[in-house]
């Protein structure tokens, strides 16, 4: 939490310099994994619904491009199973996504669309087990990077205030098991999956 407010308050800062905009996010997301592993049959267990919530911060490169920012705490959740097990494990994180936001002209008054594409870099600030036969993860990894697809639409509601919504598709590059308490199981890789309504509201 203290990571959130400091990062918050900087971006904070940032945002009173020309025409960037400060905004907030409410996001219900489903978390899934891609699971996979050679020596063992493990496959991934089912996805879950969250909610994110976050800080954007735009900043104008000309009429058409953005770059997006903030800071967003961003729930995900690590579950596999095989024959014989079935683990699930609660994960927190604190993402900083850097992306890039290309806006169309209005296809109807006040209304834009965009389309968005980036990375985040993710602090894990939480984990522990949801369900586990055995408790196979001994930790899960402290960071994670995503690609960040998205796509939406921006409502100007009034002179300074802007209204948006959109979906975006978040990939995890880094296995989020760091190690396992069983040898022979370092072959197992559980990657996370994020499919986000994201909700809001910049001023």
């Amino acid at each position: 939490m203290k990571i959130f407010l400091f990062s918050s308050l900087i971006l904070l800062s940032l945002s009173i310099f020309g025409q960037t905009k400060l905004g907030l996010k409410l996001a219900p997301v489903v978390a899934s994994n891609r699971v996979t592993n050679d020596a063992q049959n493990f496959d991934k267990d089912g996805s879950a619904l969250k909610l994110s919530v976050g800080l954007v911060v735009d900043k104008p490169l000309s009429d058409s491009y953005f770059l997006s920012t903030g800071v967003t705490y961003l729930p995900k959740q690590v579950a596999f199973k095989n024959d014989t097990l079935a683990e699930s494990y609660k994960s927190q994180y604190l993402q900083i996504p850097v992306s890039l936001k290309l806006f169309t002209n209005e296809v109807a008054p006040d209304f834009k669309v965009y389309f968005q594409v980036g990375t985040g870099v993710e602090i894990k600030v939480f984990d522990e087990p949801e369900e586990a036969d055995f408790v196979l993860v001994e930790s899960l990894n402290p960071i994670d990077f995503s690609v960040i697809l998205g796509a939406g639409v921006e409502f100007r509601a009034g002179l300074s205030t802007t209204l948006f919504g959109g979906i975006s598709y978040q990939r995890g590059l880094v296995n989020a098991i760091n190690d396992t308490t069983v040898p022979g199981t370092d072959d197992l890789q559980v990657r996370n999956t994020i499919v986000s309504i994201d909700l809001g509201v910049k001023f």
